[in-house]
């Protein structure tokens, strides 16, 4: 009887997967139904409103816009989020954007190595947030039928985002920052053409 109750435990998520997919042999036609509008509502709603932000921060990664952020928020980053001032940039943009546009930037800056391992984790929980069309608009005024209700939402949500990310600051003990060399001399170097 333990053999095979060990036996179970080990072979459930092999047999769930056989499960599903006899599921979606037996209710193929309402699969189909399900995908098509799946298909539909990622390519009406969600692709337009993600797309354009998408573009923007690839194009905004390859000027020195980052690296000005970066270094006008240290100061206020560092002390607040432990994290460099390249956070501010992602926090900004993904608070504006909405997911996943956020831990896109998080995931660059790794990269890049403008942030550790660390920083890169605790970034990712107070960056990546929903944005302000979502929450206003479907959920304010969508489900609950009231644009305060959604501006209340938004509120929370950035005010949330912020403690978390202050709250995991004062917890890690990892103090220690690596900066791309390569990243802040591009840039430098960029300066000191311009100004020839």
């Amino acid at each position: 009887m333990k053999f095979i109750l060990v036996s179970f435990k080990k072979n459930i998520l092999p047999c769930l997967f056989i499960l599903f997919a006899i599921c979606l042999v037996v209710f193929s036609k309402t699969n189909l139904d399900a995908c098509k509008v799946g298909l539909k509502l990622w390519a009406n709603n969600v692709v337009p409103s993600l797309f354009p932000f998408f573009v923007i921060t690839e194009l905004l990664a390859h000027t020195s816009v980052i690296y000005y952020i970066g270094k006008k928020f240290n100061k206020i980053m560092r002390p607040l989020f432990n994290v460099p001032g390249e956070a501010a940039y992602a926090f900004i943009i993904g608070l504006i954007s909405g997911y996943p546009t956020g831990g896109k930037i998080v995931a660059n800056l790794r990269e890049q190595g403008l942030c550790t391992k660390d920083e890169g984790d605790r970034m990712l929980s107070f960056t990546n947030n929903s944005g302000p069309l979502f929450i206003i608009s479907f959920v304010g005024v969508s489900l609950f039928g009231d644009t305060k209700t959604g501006i209340l939402l938004l509120c929370t949500h950035i005010l949330a985002s912020i403690t978390v990310g202050i709250i995991l600051g004062k917890l890690s003990t990892k103090k220690v920052t690596s900066l791309n060399e390569r990243y802040i001399t591009k840039y430098q170097l960029y300066n000191f053409q311009k100004a020839r």
